[in-house]
């Protein structure tokens, strides 16, 4: 197992995809716990994210660098358009469906 502290290095490893993984990777970072194939630890003041089907472990080691995680993640799935995530995963699980 492999610790790293490079944002898009892990979130490849990950293979983050559809609105269901990307929910549940920032609730788990957000509430440092576990949800789906995700979990947040924290271990004397450092976070350590991991997922299902990689071996390396992500290290923020700090709340800024926390923040600036989830601040990625938001980016690159254009949460931030949405205003926050639950708005967002709203819209997409909506746009998801097959009415």
């Amino acid at each position: 197992m492999t610790t790293i502290t490079e944002f898009d290095t892990w979130l490849d490893a990950a293979g983050v995809e559809g609105h269901e993984e990307v929910y549940a990777l920032h609730w788990a970072v957000s509430n440092r716990e576990e949800m789906g194939m995700y979990k947040c630890d924290v271990n004397n003041g450092r976070y350590f994210i991991t997922a299902d089907g990689t071996d390396d472990t992500l290290m923020l080691a700090s709340d800024k660098a926390l923040h600036a995680f989830l601040s990625k993640v938001e980016s690159c799935f254009g949460i931030s358009d949405f205003g926050d995530i639950e708005g967002w995963y709203a819209y997409s699980r909506a746009m998801s469906k097959d009415d």
